[in-house]
């Protein structure tokens, strides 16, 4: 019996066998499919990953690259507003409030040596045209120039430009200068803020001495006025046939002193031959020196000379062909307040225009800078001529400015 089982276990052994082994490598082939796919899904999300990696190192490549740019990027700006009450001897009375001011600055450094400047400025709030044609406002472009250092004491500008003159024709934000409106020297007989398209160069001494030489330019003076301010061309499709010439020379290797002279020869005034006048040359001094301890001295004198074809005409023998302008301050400043008195005498292109005006008041820094400030000062404009006694006025300005 036991033989009979063992025979006939052994006859179905190897087709159970078989089976088994079949079974084995179909489960085999089936697991290496599996693996095979698995591998090709691990691949494929390898991949992802790595495009993944390059699409963010790219992006955050971009990032770096546009912060780096925006480091190069310089913004700034100024602006004032103004309070006056001013009554005339006449007995007008006249206030008025005037967003006199607002402007942005804007610059792009390409290099460590050459930079882009420029000075975008909205005056008066508004601009419109008014009933009589006249603009109530400005947009102005007052600078825009190229900036490159040849050397670290030579540096060259191309462009439109502040004409170097004067005290506050290039330096002229509302938180540096006492009084709410600039000094009346420089406003009409260095008709600040005065700019034109040109060439400057500027080279800096190792002894404090700087000097400065810019061709630009010029004026177009009225030629029956001979009113400089309203000469100001603005780089506005300025006519160009002769070129202004100016030079300057500034001092500051005493502690506390600034001081400067300065020179602008046209060779046409008004920039057409087909008038009267011809050239004209305007010059002269300023200087700042603060003695310590907020204590401070500012003084101007400017004076324009024009030369005629035929100087037989009243503009010339009544005198108004030689204009002249003296300005004095002095001031004291204790931490945020300030105190000023200053005054200003203007010889112009008419009787109206020759007159002094006497100023005082105080200026308030806002706490922890000096970059904002509020200003109140009294005002006392007395002409030369009795006959313009109508016009002798007095009041009162209120200001606040900044610069950031």
């Amino acid at each position: 019996m036991k033989k009979l089982a063992l025979a006939a276990l052994l006859a179905i052994t190897p087709v159970t066998f078989a089976e088994t082994l079949e079974h084995v490598e179909e489960e085999v082939h089936l697991a290496l499919e599996t693996i095979q796919q698995l591998k090709a899904e691990l691949n494929e999300l390898k991949a992802a990953v790595a495009m993944q990696g390059e699409v963010q190192e790219a992006s955050m490549g971009r990032i770096a690259k546009a912060a780096k740019k925006f480091e190069k990027i310089t913004i700034g700006g100024y602006g004032e507003l103004h309070y006056q009450d001013i009554e005339k001897d006449s007995g007008s009375d006249s206030r008025s409030m005037d967003a006199h001011r607002y402007v942005l600055f804007f610059g792009y450094d390409f290099t460590d040596k050459v930079r882009f400047r420029s000075e975008f400025e909205l005056e008066h709030g508004l601009v419109k045209d008014t009933a009589d044609g006249s603009n109530g406002g400005e947009v102005e472009l007052e600078q825009m120039y190229i900036e490159m250092d040849h050397t670290d004491n030579l540096t060259s500008r191309v462009g439109v430009m502040l004409i170097p003159v004067g005290i506050l024709n290039e330096n002229h934000e509302p938180p540096t200068f006492y009084g709410v409106e600039r000094n009346e020297v420089e406003k009409y007989i260095l008709p600040t803020t005065w700019w034109g398209g040109g060439a400057q160069l500027v080279y800096k001494m190792n002894n404090g001495v700087t000097l400065e030489a810019m061709v630009h330019e010029g004026l177009a003076v009225d030629t029956d006025s001979g009113y400089i301010r309203g000469g100001r061309q603005k780089s506005a499709n300025a006519v160009a046939n002769d070129w202004a010439y100016t030079v300057r020379a500034t001092y500051t290797g005493f502690p506390g002193l600034k001081a400067s002279v300065f020179f602008n020869h046209q060779t046409d005034a008004t920039a057409s031959s087909g008038d009267n006048l011809e050239e004209l040359d305007i010059m002269g001094a300023s200087a700042i020196y603060g003695f310590g301890d907020g204590f401070e001295v500012r003084a101007l004198y400017a004076q324009a000379e024009f030369e005629g074809k035929d100087e037989s005409g009243s503009f010339f023998t009544n005198g108004f062909d030689e204009q002249q302008g003296t300005f004095l301050e002095v001031s004291k400043r204790f931490g945020n307040l300030g105190f000023f008195v200053n005054s200003s005498n203007v010889s112009g292109e008419k009787r109206s225009r020759q007159y002094n005006v006497m100023q005082y008041g105080v200026q308030w820094w806002y706490p922890g800078n000096s970059n904002a400030s509020l200003k109140v000062n009294w005002y006392d404009k007395e002409h030369d001529n009795d006959s313009d006694s109508g016009s002798d006025a007095d009041g009162v300005h209120l200001g606040v400015g900044y610069v950031f």
